[in-house]
């Protein structure tokens, strides 16, 4: 495959348990995934509290995150959110260079993501503010790495989709905005872009065509599937494979997922993508769906997929009382960390955090 395949764990809400995620890392290595940017918005230290010093217990999950990644042969990163610094770029951006001088020396990071998403803009040129920042931390690390060591840098924009709700909750972007972030940005760094909408049902190879050449470069896509963190779509359990993501090979430099909340059922989606990436058909694609949803929940689930179906297109609203009942009858009678989960899940474990979409 020309595209690589990753994860940006990028959502909000209740961030995953570390054991869990350090066994999500053995199943991406096992299903072609080659890398991992560690970046939740519920993560102080890269977000609302960014500009403060790692922690001494911060810093060692990174590391262990890091160091069970390269044993994997996954390359590991992590995403900072620098809210505000475009206020007083002098003052702020030494601050941000520290964290990555951090990130890259002592946690090893292969991946710096620099994440302007979900940030208001302050002022109309906001975009060459932001485009001087990256740029600035490309020339860092290129002066902080060893000599032929290569460490990725990926730029965020605050419009990372044509998408009118961005406008419509962070205010209207300047019409030269992405004229701004792209005009002698550096060739080697990274842009993400998540489709025509946040939510992106289908991203086809015309859309990457037009995109690329709108900014410049071939995109990494931030792909909000199976992600289940907002308002809406924290009322579903995304177990359907990915569809609609078809051809995309050497269209994308690379596809990131965002994962939904409940880590071990992220498994069943992300088992389908390479295998869309590899031209395999759909009815292996959705046989790959059904050998992992019987993994996880045994050789019975399949009495209870079209529920599972049902909960993923449609939400907890919508199925009726005995599919719930059904449902949870299922899932008390097994003891797996998938089952577990989903027991979490109708218990209202997992809420809606209302910072979605807000700085």
């Amino acid at each position: 495959m020309q595209t690589s395949l990753g994860v940006i764990e990028g959502y909000y809400g209740k961030i995953f348990e570390e054991t869990k995620r350090l066994n999500f890392f053995d199943f991406l290595a096992k299903n072609h995934y080659s890398y991992y940017i560690y970046a939740p918005k519920n993560d102080a230290f890269l977000r609302r509290q960014w500009k403060d010093v790692f922690s001494k217990e911060e810093l060692e999950l990174l590391k262990a995150q890091s160091n069970k990644c390269k044993s994997l042969g996954l390359n590991f990163g992590i995403g900072i959110s620098p809210l505000a610094i475009t206020e007083d770029v002098d003052t702020n951006l030494s601050i941000l260079l520290d964290k990555v001088k951090v990130a890259v020396e002592e946690i090893h990071c292969n991946i710096i993501a620099i994440l302007f998403d979900d940030i208001k803009l302050y002022t109309q040129d906001e975009g060459e503010k932001q485009k001087t920042i990256v740029n600035k931390v490309r020339l860092y690390l290129d002066k902080l790495i060893p000599q032929g060591k290569k460490i990725r840098l990926i730029f965020c924009p605050t419009y990372y989709s044509f998408d009118a709700i961005l406008d419509k909750v962070f205010g209207p972007r300047p019409e030269n905005y992405f004229k701004q972030i792209t005009h002698k940005l550096l060739d080697n760094i990274e842009i993400f872009w998540t489709g025509n909408k946040v939510l992106s049902k289908e991203i086809t190879r015309e859309d990457l065509g037009y995109i690329n050449q709108l900014l410049g470069r071939k995109v990494t896509l931030w792909d909000n599937y199976p992600v289940n963190d907002g308002k809406f779509i924290c009322k579903h359990v995304y177990t359907r494979e990915f569809v609609n993501r078809i051809n995309l090979d050497g269209a994308a430099l690379s596809h990131a997922v965002n994962p939904m909340l409940e880590c071990k059922l992220n498994e069943v989606s992300l088992a389908t993508l390479p295998l869309l990436y590899r031209r395999q058909s759909q009815t292996e694609v959705k046989l790959m769906r059904l050998s992992k949803l019987k993994e996880l929940f045994g050789n019975t689930v399949d009495k209870i997929i079209p529920i599972l179906d049902k909960l993923s297109d449609f939400g907890i609203e919508k199925l009726s009382d005995s599919e719930i009942k059904a449902l949870t009858d299922f899932v008390n009678c097994i003891d797996t960390e998938a089952s577990f989960e989903l027991r979490q899940f109708l218990s209202g474990y997992y809420q809606f955090d209302p910072a979605c979409l807000t700085s």
